[in-house]
Formats: C-alpha cells, sequence, structure tokens
C-alpha cells in the first residue's frame, strides 16, 4: 500500500513537472515570436518608408468632384471659420493667352521647382531662371514631394475641404495647375501669409504671380506632358533638388 502510495505521488510529481515544462516551453515560444516580429517590422520600417505618409488628396471634399472649371462670381467662400470674398473672373481676357513679359527670350524644357524649406518657388526655362515667387504650402496637409507634370490647367474652379474649424470652401480658386492628384498650384485669395505655410498641401501662391505662372506654364497636349513640377524638401545652394521619402510614379 506504502508503495502505491508512493508511486501515486511520484507519478503526480512527475505530471506537474511535465506541465511545468510544457508552459515553459510554449512560453519561450511565444517571447521567441514576439520578439522575431517586432525586429521584423522595425527592420521594415527602417529600409522601406511607409509611402502612406505622403497624401493622395488635398481637398477632402472635392477631391474627385470639382477638378474641372467653375466660376461662381457671386458666391462667397469660408476659410478658417470666416467669410472671405472671391475675385471675379473673367473669361474674355484667359481666350487671348497673354505672352508673360520678361520670359519669352528664354529657350529649354520648363520646369518649375518649390522649396518647401524656403516656400520659394522656382521657373526655368532650360537653364534660366525666368521666375521666382514665395508660396504657401501644407500646413494642415502635406504637400507631397516628388516629380510631377502639370496634368490640367484650369482658370477658376472650387476647393473645399477640412472639418470643424478646419473646414473651408472655396469658389472661384484662379489660375489652378494641378500636378498631382487635386494638388495644385493656384492662386489663393483668402490669406496674404506668402512665405510661410498656410494650404491643406496645394501651393499657394498670390493671385499676380500665379497668373504669371500659369500664362507661362504649359498643360499636356497630345502625347506631350505638361510643364514639369518638382517639390522637394530643400533645394541647396548649387541647386540640388532634395527629396526625403519622394512618391514613386
Amino acid at each position: 500500500m506504502q508503495k502505491k502510495t508512493h508511486e501515486s505521488k511520484k507519478s503526480k510529481k512527475q505530471l506537474l513537472q511535465k506541465k511545468k515544462r510544457t508552459f515553459s516551453f510554449y512560453l519561450k515560444r511565444y517571447i521567441f515570436f514576439v520578439i522575431t516580429a517586432l525586429v521584423f517590422f522595425t527592420t521594415t520600417s527602417i529600409l522601406h518608408p511607409a509611402q502612406h505618409a505622403q497624401p493622395t488628396c488635398a481637398n477632402s471634399k472635392s477631391c474627385n468632384s470639382d477638378l474641372s472649371v467653375k466660376i461662381e462670381n457671386n458666391a462667397l467662400g469660408i476659410f478658417a471659420g470666416k467669410k472671405v470674398y472671391p475675385p471675379k473672373i473673367d473669361l474674355l481676357p484667359e481666350l487671348f493667352n497673354p505672352s508673360v513679359l520678361g520670359v519669352s527670350t528664354a529657350s529649354g524644357e520648363k520646369h518649375i521647382f518649390v522649396d518647401l524649406s524656403t516656400q520659394t518657388l522656382f521657373a526655368y526655362q532650360g537653364t534660366t531662371q525666368v521666375l521666382k515667387m514665395l508660396t504657401s504650402t501644407g500646413r494642415w496637409g502635406k504637400t507631397p514631394i516628388g516629380n510631377f507634370h502639370i496634368w490640367e490647367k484650369l482658370v477658376s474652379t472650387r476647393m473645399a475641404g477640412g472639418e470643424g474649424a478646419d473646414a473651408y470652401n472655396l469658389p472661384n480658386v484662379p489660375y489652378v495647375m494641378y500636378f498631382y492628384h487635386d494638388f495644385g498650384l493656384h492662386g489663393a485669395y483668402w490669406h496674404d501669409n506668402f512665405g510661410h505655410t498656410m494650404s491643406h498641401g496645394c501651393v499657394n501662391l498670390r493671385q499676380v504671380d500665379a497668373k504669371t505662372l500659369y500664362d507661362w506654364a504649359d498643360g499636356p497636349s497630345g502625347s506631350t506632358l505638361g510643364t514639369a513640377v518638382s517639390i522637394c524638401d530643400q533645394i541647396t545652394i548649387d541647386n540640388q533638388c532634395i527629396q526625403n521619402n519622394p512618391i514613386q510614379q
């Protein structure tokens, strides 16, 4: 009887030890997989920065709906909770497409560069700088970094987006040059803080500057792409466009 009791205790002890070994085994496996996953995701994020950091839409409410000419001369706009009064758009002068004074003598391919670090736009034709102007790029939304081409030019359209106090609805946005989805170069009448970030991702320009650039830049024609647009984190002193995590097209 004592022998049987001893064997029973021994069996229970062995079972308990087995359970401990089983628990320890699975615990070690769990810790191993957790560490492996952390190392994998950390390495992936370092080697392949997330592309979703780059925006795909500038105007959340008009991203796809208002990418066409729209003239609303009697409408009011809203920006930062205040009413704003858009400029009157007259299409008749635009039909003549006047040349831009001072930039018609240059030759070569046209290229627009935007330096986000200095909030400055430069326009080149060949190696000649023909225009330089202050901008206001993304504050409430990121301006996409990369190399693009103007895919549409609109003399006027409506842009709307944001939520709550950040909401905006702007008719008669003048001289729009879309270069990536609904991100564009365009005039801004709702602020005069050029040289500082003020947009939801677009490149804001003074209206007079936007008109000059609009008349100079080309949209697509047949198989020919529109004027090249490069958005740079910084343009160095030797005119190198530095782009961190640019959009790949």
